[in-house]
């Protein structure tokens, strides 16, 4: 991950929280509710429409918080190498 975080930083926060945490990890995990979801209740439950529009919201506000707090843990990683590396002799 340290070889290739110059790169993705590079692009930007707002980029990587958009594409990595709302639009993937949103996305997988909007998908996987619905999945279950569907299984669980059945593909003609009146109320499988209602679950599934609360879940869009709450997978895309889910994906904003991971991706935001993975960009700022690796950032707090990244910055703490690259001070290890200007301390070495």
């Amino acid at each position: 991950m340290a070889t290739r975080w110059p790169a993705i930083r590079a692009r930007g926060m707002w980029r990587f929280v958009l594409v990595r945490g709302v639009a993937l990890w949103g996305g997988l995990m909007l998908a996987f509710m619905a999945i279950v979801v569907t299984l669980q209740l059945g593909p003609s439950h009146p109320r499988l429409p209602l679950v599934l529009a609360i879940a869009v919201p709450l997978c895309a506000l889910g994906g904003l918080a991971w991706g935001l707090l993975t960009w700022i843990f690796t950032e707090r990683i990244f910055h703490a190498i690259q001070q290890q590396k200007n301390t070495l002799p």
